[in-house]
């Protein structure tokens, strides 16, 4: 059993009942059993459809761990790349080309988080702009969340690869048996999760990317764009409680482990933030949709939880506290918030 699975229950139940959203999927999984949970509805209105298994949901930001930073790892064990590789090296056209891979994962390359006015971008327009942005402060001298840095990391995917939607495919979501995890998913329009009501893209997005960016990018990109179910993270999370493994089969080589171990910077490690301590050893991410995955790999525990807190708009911010606070409670922590 989960340790406070009792209260992050009534933490879950008490969010949909002051209104910070209008559902929750969430899973907590232990060694050898996991936990499912639907609570609520989609949305209001034509949208109050009841929340049920293999539903899909924007990923947001997590597309970043999901995605980007568990093929940059096969990658680094595959010797393809390393840590201190430059962009330039893969990457033609970028302002600042001794970036290195290592930055990026951190967030230690000193970019910007973000673009300004993206909606007066064309796509061309953005690409130029993310290899063009200049730096706001010299690389390794301070911690900078950024989209910037995992677009990039994108790039270097299908540099390497050839086709970043594809490479993500084959190398983690078959492998580990992820079914309903892609970019661009197509299905019946029931089963996805809506997000954000916008003007500009006729109402409420169902379906395509939320992501300003990654809508722009043809909805493929290392930073945001992944749909995927509570099934399929669930499993995602059990191969990184197994030091790699799913059903037998190695996704991420052993080594990597000790790797996050050591790389550990304000808080942060290749790709994950860090849950205080053991450093390298609880690992945790969010997405602006509402979503969030936490690891627990000293007892082998995770807790997956996704939400559409953007709907109907982002203005409604009341999640982002009940997020937090589930998070705490399933590391142990719930004073730390």
């Amino acid at each position: 059993m989960i340790e406070n699975s009792q209260a992050i229950s009534e933490l879950m139940r008490g969010a949909i009942n002051n209104k910070a959203v209008y559902g929750i999927s969430y899973s907590l999984i232990a060694a050898d059993q996991s936990e499912y949970h639907y609570l609520g509805f989609q949305g209001k209105n034509q949208d109050a459809i009841a929340l049920e298994a293999n539903m899909q949901y924007d990923l947001a930001s997590l597309t970043k761990v999901v995605g980007t930073t568990t093929r940059i790892l096969q990658l680094l064990s595959e010797g393809k790349l390393d840590l201190e590789d430059p962009i330039g090296k893969f990457i033609n056209g970028v302002d600042k080309p001794k970036i290195t891979i290592k930055q990026l994962l951190l967030h230690r390359s000193g970019l910007r988080a973000d673009i300004k006015n993206v909606w007066d971008f064309s796509r061309e327009a953005l690409i130029k702009a993310v290899k063009e942005m200049p730096q706001l402060c010299p690389a390794d001298t301070k911690t900078i969340y950024s989209d910037l840095n995992f677009i990039l990391l994108g790039w270097v995917i299908q540099k390497i690869d050839g086709d970043l939607s594809k490479s993500l495919e084959e190398h983690i979501f078959q492998p580990i048996g992820m079914t309903n995890t892609s970019y661009n998913p197509r299905a019946d329009r029931k089963i996805f999760v809506p997000t954000e009501k916008q003007i500009k893209r006729g109402g409420i997005i169902r379906g395509e990317v939320h992501d300003e960016k990654s809508h722009l990018l043809d909805g493929v990109s290392g930073h945001a764009g992944l749909f995927s179910t509570l099934t399929d993270l669930t499993r995602f999370a059990q191969m990184y409680l197994h030091k790699g493994y799913y059903n037998d089969q190695q996704i991420l080589p052993e080594a990597v482990f000790p790797i996050l171990e050591n790389s550990v910077t304000s808080g942060r490690t290749l790709g994950w933030r860090c849950w205080m301590t053991p450093a390298g050893q609880s690992l945790w991410h969010t997405g602006f949709t509402g979503t969030s995955i936490a690891l627990n790999l000293v007892n082998q525990s995770a807790f997956v939880c996704l939400t559409n807190r953007v709907y109907p708009t982002r203005e409604n911010r009341r999640w982002l506290s009940y997020r937090l606070m589930a998070i705490a409670l399933f590391y142990g922590h719930p004073e730390s918030i």
